[in-house]
């Protein structure tokens, strides 16, 4: 399976320490099980973004460019 590789996304934590997001399977599994606050529209669009990407109709770009917008929005992008 393609997992979709791209650069890594940093993000932080709850418990404040640093992940990398690496691939599309990772940023699915983050939106699902470990985002930190409540839904939002970009956090959707991320959502949506990986279910293309499975369906063959998103670039792990996109999926990468939506959930970066989605993590600067509830503040957990590390620049």
């Amino acid at each position: 399976m393609d997992r979709g590789l791209f650069f890594p996304v940093p993000v932080t934590l709850s418990d404040g320490s640093v992940f990398c997001v690496a691939d599309v399977i990772q940023v699915g599994d983050f939106l699902l099980h470990h985002w930190p606050g409540p839904d939002s529209l970009s956090q959707s669009r991320a959502r949506r973004a990986c279910l293309r990407f499975l369906d063959g109709q998103a670039t792990p770009l996109e999926v990468r460019e939506a959930f970066e917008e989605a993590a600067e929005e509830v503040g957990i992008l590390v620049h």
